[in-house]
């Protein structure tokens, strides 16, 4: 057996590898940088038309990993191995997985995957989407397509492949950390850099000094301006790493809050955009002298030597879209939209079929329709043209007008007819063969399908979720022939990665699922959840376990992968001492894992899922079983290193941390929600220990934002809160609600009422800076908050009038909040609300007439919806919503309340609907319930008929007419606070 490389041998191999293929070996830039993209030779020469293939090895800087060398994984410097290709090669993912296998690494042994990975960089103004190659669930590259850099657009588009070097060494050496890494014969990594490691964590979290710093980076930008005042490139672009990395270390030290952040991503990304624009100007100026040839320009491609199937009788279509892996959201929605427009685009191009079937994986999304026609539907189109009068002269004559019609829709003036005294052209339009009619409407289907984020990847322009490299279109056992992204379709598809993606021809349509099966891919996304559902089931089980598989995570693992094999993995019990919450965060988000518990308490094993057989199963399993060892290390580092002091000596520190320009810091919101708790806590009824405990809970809500945990893993905000104000000796009732306030309903009422003094001055706070949500854009979560307002107040069944609570949060703000905007924040939260009882199935006019009255009361709301919803359900509900509502309509334009006296009534009727009025319930005063207005209202509505029956409302004197106004004023006054009944169908 060969033994693994070297750290050396693996530099020198890859080397190697990329020189033989065309790449420049070029070296570390001088200057400290936090990743080998900010090394000049990809910032600055992705930019242009001028192709650049180059390879080289970058020590990359970032301060806040350092971890004094404790951890076995993460550094504060590590090495890169960092490859441009431009343009595109057409085949980076083969290229890249070739070069592993250069370095001992067969695809076939281990589970390498592509996951999502949208990257940018704010202070180079850059951007690209990708991925994370994963190798065996531990990231081993970012292999990015670049859109963007220094502000520009990249044109061409150039491929990025940035290799992490220790995380490969530990994986081929097969050790625990990156001290063991053999760097050459008889010397270790540890043995070089972990003397440096220790030195330079101490002196960035220890010793940096923040003023000091600032000051360098004032100098470093007064120097980079001094560079392009003069016109030089590069020495500028020194600069701006300078400015880079002395950012770095203030972030670090904690000395950068929010606003703050902002500002310098904004001068650092404005400087790199001015060196951009200056060195692409140079370029130019120099005539792009790597620019030999037309390389960046695409030829069309034109296929030749292809023969449209012809047949006479229904066929299968197979349309298969090859992509590089789309993200699993992407595919989602790609197959969504491939079930829903290809049915449409079919129907719209007059092509008969038996129905589709829309199948798809992260590297094919396949359209299969059964029974397609041979050809299309013949068409006959009616186009209306001129007046009669004005088409044909008084002998029956064609005028120019006429002529002119017939021209232009291409047919014989002879033919045109004349209906209902205008011309009109008939046009008749013979059906194509399907296979013509297929390949001009199978590029547009592929156009038709949108996405959230595009990326551009060859000169053809076309943008997509991740690039297409190939496509399958058969009609029968024909190839559909056409050309979209440069690529022509064809009947060879590709298999699984694990065994190289070997070309699989595709004999005909109908022979396609077998084909696919047969080489391992589980094409159907339903069949293979139900598949990984099962199996990680069953492995739990039989380690005396129960699988936590939540539907969001099976979905998304599902969508990563063409050929499932779950797998147990263990780690150290040690860690199941860290908080719950902690593993289970670390499990699922990180690294996709299903956790595993016996008897409701975690275990140390994991379900994780391989793409590929189980061959060589067990080196797969060490691979994930050394991944989430080292995830669990760094998260007990942050904790270890947060429960060093108590909670409450972070909350200091959230002065660092802008929660808005215009409304301070999150310690400035972190007083707000801690007045407004005593409001809130009386309003809620809470007694004297409740309040106490729930004003301490406001208190240390948001002091967990500034500790290591929270920090890198934001997810975790008040989960840690919590666990930490426990170690910090606070009551459990402090504690859980701390842990409770993001929570969507907050399990206890302290909890309940720190999540609605929070939510209530975001709202309050936000809607006054004028940052009120539009559209899809809501970058505070302002609709989750006014959800979570409401949500609460209906679970725990507690009234709660929000005009008062809005007025108190807002009373509380740094700046004025208006009575139009108190108004509006109301309306905003009644929106959420609408929502969620409509979402919830009740009829929308029951809705807005209960809000109408009660959008106040979010419990009431939800009480009243739930009451009037059966009231219109009734069978006499056609005798009940009719009778009030004449007592309505007749009096609701009246400008005043009138009196009622008794003597005034003339008729028998009158007085029988006053007697009836003044028998109703005497708690009518007090109804507050739509149950309790309508069983109240139903024993007047005989009177009510006789009433209209035999009165006259508007009789001629003033004194009985307004008499009568007032008895049926006080009717419709009957269901005032309760429902706005106008708003009812049928009223």
């Amino acid at each position: 057996m060969t033994s693994p490389l070297s750290f050396q041998s693996i530099i020198i191999t890859l080397e190697k590898f990329w020189a033989e293929r065309g790449c420049l070996i070029w070296q570390p830039y001088n200057h400290q940088v936090g990743a080998g993209t900010m090394n000049p030779a990809t910032t600055l020469r992705v930019l242009g038309p001028e192709p650049w293939n180059v390879a080289y090895v970058e020590p990359s800087i970032r301060p806040d990993d350092g971890r004094y060398g404790q951890n076995p994984n993460r550094l504060q410097q590590h090495y890169q191995y960092q490859v441009i290709l431009k343009p595109d090669p057409g085949n980076p993912q083969e290229l890249y997985l070739q070069s592993l296998e250069a370095l001992g690494i067969n695809p076939r042994e281990h589970d390498i995957r592509f996951v999502e990975d949208n990257w940018e960089s704010p202070a180079l103004g850059a951007w690209g989407l990708g991925w994370e190659v994963w190798l065996d669930g531990q990231e081993i590259t970012q292999f990015t397509y670049f859109q963007q850099a220094g502000g520009l657009t990249c044109d061409p588009v150039s491929v990025e492949l940035t290799y992490g070097l220790e995380r490969i060494a530990i994986a081929l050496q097969r050790i625990k950390g990156f001290r063991e890494i053999q760097w050459t014969d008889g010397i270790t990594y540890g043995d070089v850099n972990l003397q440096a490691e220790e030195e330079h964590s101490k002196y960035y979290f220890e010793i940096a000094d923040v003023e000091r710093l600032r000051q360098m980076f004032a100098l470093y930008e007064a120097e980079f301006r001094a560079a392009v005042n003069a016109g030089l490139v590069l020495p500028a672009y020194d600069y701006v790493l300078k400015c880079s990395h002395t950012f770095n270390v203030l972030d670090t030290r904690g000395a950068v809050g929010v606003t703050e952040r902002a500002g310098f991503f904004g001068k650092m990304r404005a400087m790199t955009r001015e060196v951009a624009e200056a060195y692409v100007e140079q370029r130019k100026r120099l005539e792009y002298p790597f620019l030999k040839d037309e390389q960046g320009t695409r030829k069309k491609l034109v296929i030749t030597n292809y023969q449209l199937p012809i047949t006479n009788r229904p066929q299968t279509l197979l349309f298969e879209i090859g992509a590089e892996e789309l993200p699993a959201g992407d595919l989602d929605s790609a197959l969504a939209q491939l079930r829903e427009l290809a049915p449409k685009m079919l129907a719209e191009a007059r092509l008969t079929h038996a129905g589709a079937q829309v199948f798809g994986t992260p590297r094919r999304q396949t359209v299969l329709v059964r029974e397609l026609a041979p050809r299309q539907l013949d068409a006959e189109r009616v186009v209306k043209g001129p007046a009669a009068d004005r088409a044909f002269d008084k002998d029956g004559k064609p005028t120019p007008a006429a002529i002119g019609f017939a021209k232009k829709n291409n047919v014989p003036v002879e033919s045109l007819e004349t209906r209902d005294n205008y011309v009109v052209a008939v046009i008749r339009e013979m059906g194509k063969p399907a296979a013509e009619a297929l390949a001009d409407l199978l590029p547009k289907l592929i156009a038709a399908i949108k996405f959230e984020k595009t990326m551009r990847w060859n000169g053809s322009g076309v943008a997509f979720s991740r690039p297409i490299r190939w496509m399958v279109a058969l009609l029968g056992s024909g190839v559909v022939p056409f050309e979209y992204a440069g690529v022509e379709s064809g009947r060879v598809t590709r298999g699984l990665r694990p065994f190289g993606s070997p070309e699989i021809g595709i004999e005909s349509a109908d022979h396609y699922l077998d084909a696919i099966r047969s080489h391992g891919i589980v094409i159907d996304s339903t069949e293979r959840s139900a598949l990984i559902e099962k199996e990680v089931k069953r492995l739990a089980a039989s380690i005396g376990g129960e699988a936590s598989i939540q539907p969001e995570l099976l979905a998304e693992v599902t969508n990563l992968v063409e050929s499932p094999t779950p797998l147990i993995g263990e780690f150290e019990s040690e860690y199941l001492a860290l908080p719950d919450d902690v593993l289970i965060s670390v499990m699922k988000k990180h690294q996709r894992y299903f956790p595993v518990t016996q008897n409701g308490k975690l275990m140390a094993r994991f379900a994780a899922v391989r793409n590929g057989d189980e061959a060589h199963l067990d080196l797969v399993r060490e691979g994930n079983e050394h991944v989430i060892r080292a995830r669990f290390a760094d998260a007990n580092y942050f904790v270890r290193e947060d429960v060093k002091q108590p909670l409450e000596a972070f909350r200091p520190k959230l002065s660092k941390l802008t929660f808005q320009t215009k409304l301070g810091s999150m310690l400035d919101k972190s007083e707000r929600i801690h007045k407004l708790a005593g409001t809130l806590a009386t309003m809620l009824a809470l007694d004297g220990n409740e309040k106490k405990d729930a004003l301490r809970a406001a208190f240390l809500c948001k002091a967990d934002l500034a500790t290591h945990m929270v920090v890198e893993m934001t997810s975790l905000q008040g989960i840690m809160g919590g666990e930490y104000a426990r170690r910090s000796g606070e009551s459990e009732a402090v504690a859980a609600a701390i842990g409770e306030q993001y929570q969507p309903v907050p399990k206890g009422k302290l909890g309940v009422a720190v999540s609605l003094a929070d939510r209530l001055d975001s709202l309050a706070g936000l809607f006054a800076a004028g940052l009120i949500p539009s559209g899809a854009k809501d970058p505070f979560g302002l609709r989750r908050a006014a959800l979570g307002v409401v949500q609460p107040l209906i679970e725990h069944g507690i009234d709660f009038d929000l005009r008062v609570a809005i007025r108190a949060a807002g009373a509380f703000q740094p700046i004025a909040v208006s009575n139009e905007t108190y108004d509006q924040i109301l309306d905003f939260i009644n929106g959420r609300l609408r929502v969620l009882l409509i979402d919830e199935g009740y009829r929308y006019d029951v809705v807005e007439a209960v809000l109408a009255e009660r959008g106040f009361d979010s419990h009431q709301v939800k009480k009243s919806v739930s009451e009037l919803s059966e009231w219109v359900k009734r069978p006499d509900w056609n005798t009940i919503l009719p009778a009030y509502a004449r007592c309505v309509r007749i009096t609701r334009d009246q400008k005043q309340t009138y009196e009622v006296v008794p003597a005034n009534f003339v008729t028998e009727a009158e007085k029988i609907l006053w007697d009836a009025y003044q028998s109703a319930p005497r708690t009518l005063d007090a109804v507050t319930s739509t149950n309790g207005f309508l069983t109240a209202f139903v024993p007047l509505i005989p009177a009510i008929t006789r009433f209209f029956d035999e009165v006259l409302v508007m009789d001629e004197d003033q004194r009985v007419r307004e008499n009568r106004l007032g008895l049926l004023q006080r009717i419709a006054a009957m269901a005032k606070g309760v429902a706005d009944m106008s708003k009812l169908e049928g009223f």
